[in-house]
């Protein structure tokens, strides 16, 4: 057994998970120490490493100059994980989308269309899977 392997086996995860949460954790316990720990998006207290997360405060991916404004550390700030998902959900899900249709509530004709195949493809994944099962099953039997 190699030393990461030894790692991840006395973690009890990936030594790298671990490692990022260990970050995570401090960096959380700095931003407390600061007083930085109000939500940018809903202005409440973040109380949890686990609801933690760094915040662009304007979107970067789209913009004219997309590392300068990822790495700018004036557009960074903080807030909960959902609220940070929710923000970044408005900005950047696309219409003719699941996301939109599920999360944004957005009915237009493409979204709509969109939540219909959804919802045709986990039919047919569950509809699979129920296949196998019995299959599986079946083949036990005949072993028996």
């Amino acid at each position: 057994m190699d030393t990461n392997e030894r790692k991840d086996e006395a973690l009890g995860m990936p030594h790298r998970t671990a490692d990022m949460r260990l970050r995570r954790e401090i960096l959380f316990q700095l931003v407390q120490q600061a007083g930085r720990d109000i939500c940018y998006q809903c202005g409440e207290k973040i109380t949890s490493y686990d609801e933690f997360s760094i915040e662009h405060k304007e979107p970067w991916l789209n913009s004219d100059d997309p590392p300068g404004l990822f790495f700018d550390l004036d557009n960074i700030s903080f807030s909960h994980r959902s609220c940070n998902i929710r923000a970044g959900s408005r900005e950047e899900a696309p219409h003719g989308s699941f996301w939109r249709y599920s999360k944004l509530g957005c009915r237009c004709e493409l979204c709509t269309k969109a939540n219909r195949e959804h919802a045709r493809e986990v039919y047919r994944k569950r509809k699979a899977k129920k296949l196998a099962l019995a299959a599986a099953e079946s083949k036990e039997d005949k072993e028996l």
